[in-house]
C-alpha cells in the first residue's frame, strides 16, 4: 500500500535540492549511460522522518573531493561553480533535514531525511 509522504517546506527551495542532485547524476552518466533511481520511504527507526534516496550507477565521486563535497567552490566539472551541493545542504538543513552521501566506483547514493508534516 502506498502511503502519502508530505514534508513541510518551501517548494521552490526543495525543488532546487532535487534539481541539483539529479542534474549532477545526469552529468555523471552523460557519456557512459546508466541508471538514476529515486526512492522515498519512512524511516523505520524514526517514523516521523521521510527518507529520500537518489542513486546513480556512475563512476562515483573522486576521492579527493569527498571530504569537501558540501563546501562552496568544490567541483569536478570544468565549468562548475561548486555551489550546487553547498546550497543543497543549506536548504536541507533549513528544513530541519539531513543529507548524507555514500560513493563507490560503481555509483553514488545521496540519502536525504526530512521531518514529516504532522
Amino acid at each position: 500500500e502506498m502511503q502519502e509522504i508530505i514534508i513541510a517546506g518551501d517548494t521552490r527551495a526543495l525543488e532546487q535540492v532535487f534539481i541539483n542532485i539529479i542534474s549532477n547524476a545526469i552529468e555523471t552518466l552523460k557519456n557512459e549511460g546508466g541508471v538514476i533511481s529515486i526512492k522515498t520511504t519512512i524511516n523505520r527507526m524514526k517514523p516521523e522522518m521521510a527518507v529520500i534516496t537518489i542513486s546513480d550507477t556512475g563512476h562515483g565521486i573522486p576521492e579527493d573531493l569527498r571530504p569537501h563535497l558540501f563546501e562552496p567552490f568544490v567541483s569536478s566539472k570544468p565549468k562548475g561553480t561548486g555551489l550546487g551541493l553547498a546550497i543543497t545542504k543549506r536548504i536541507i538543513e533549513a528544513h530541519n533535514g539531513n543529507i548524507h552521501v555514500d560513493t563507490f566506483t560503481t555509483g553514488t547514493i545521496f540519502t536525504i531525511t526530512f521531518p514529516l508534516l504532522n
